[in-house]
């Protein structure tokens, strides 16, 4: 996770053109306030918190808008929210540094100021990243399935996978009772692969599966990647109210 500063911040947010009225951004606590004005502070330093297999980083900032009404209130409060949903915006688009979007929280808290007349709006943001511990482990978020490999091709990201491969076995027993394990079958290889659901993804998918074609496809796995030809099996599709829809679909390796 690259560390980002609150100088990089303050330079993103002073080059809005878009806010009410001109604002002074500082990274620090000022003493001798001109109003108005904002306040970019790194309120913790890159932290960490480890396991045997990954470690979490964390960050966060805070940035402060400090407003003196001098205008009738529904003036100022109408002009103080287009410029958090203004800053809101650009932090959106921010490059905090993480890999992968893990968790990005951004809360706004607006509090009265009593002199001078006025408010501010606290908005703080953390910022979480993972990585592997050893360095070699693979999270889910850095694998992905490519399906076709042609000029088109639809790039599925994993949110789980399960990967069953090698022979099955059985077991015998001889007179003395020992028991004896025997390779069965082989089996090539079989993917149980959840994704996001959507009405694209869904129509090709359920395509692919009628179809009973052999699909060729890559599996990505921390810029390695892994080259078969699959045939689509069942899918299964899980929706929330709160949440967005997931499909679990298998897919069976074909021998090359």
């Amino acid at each position: 996770m690259a560390q980002k500063t609150a100088s990089q911040l303050k330079t993103t947010l002073e080059a809005i053109t878009t806010f009410p009225y001109p604002i002074r951004f500082y990274t620090t606590k000022q003493k001798f306030p001109i109003y108005p004005y904002c306040e970019i502070l790194k309120t913790q330093s890159q932290s960490t918190d480890e396991n045997v297999t990954d470690i979490t980083k964390t960050d966060a900032f805070s940035i402060t808008l400090y407003v003196r009404y001098i205008r009738d209130f529904g003036t100022e409060e109408a002009n103080q929210t287009a410029i958090e949903d203004t800053i809101l915006t650009s932090l959106e688009g921010f490059d905090f540094g993480a890999s992968k979007l893990f968790m990005e929280t951004k809360r706004w808290n607006r509090q009265a100021l009593q002199r001078p007349f006025g408010s501010t709006s606290t908005i703080v943001i953390t910022i979480t990243d993972r990585s592997s511990t050893s360095g070699s482990g693979v999270l889910g978020a850095e694998m992905s399935l490519t399906i076709g490999q042609g000029s088109t091709n639809t790039v599925l990201k994993v949110l789980s996978l399960k990967e069953d491969i090698g022979p099955a076995m059985t077991s015998h027993y001889d007179d003395t009772r020992k028991r004896f394990v025997d390779p069965d079958n082989f089996n090539e290889g079989e993917f149980t692969l959840e994704y996001e659901n959507t009405s694209t993804i869904e129509t090709e998918i359920d395509g692919y599966r009628d179809s009973g074609n052999t699909i060729a496809c890559r599996l990505t796995k921390k810029n390695t990647n892994k080259d078969f030809n699959g045939v689509f099996g069942a899918t299964s599709r899980t929706g929330q109210y709160d949440k967005i829809e997931r499909a679990v679909t298998k897919i069976y390796l074909i021998p090359s």
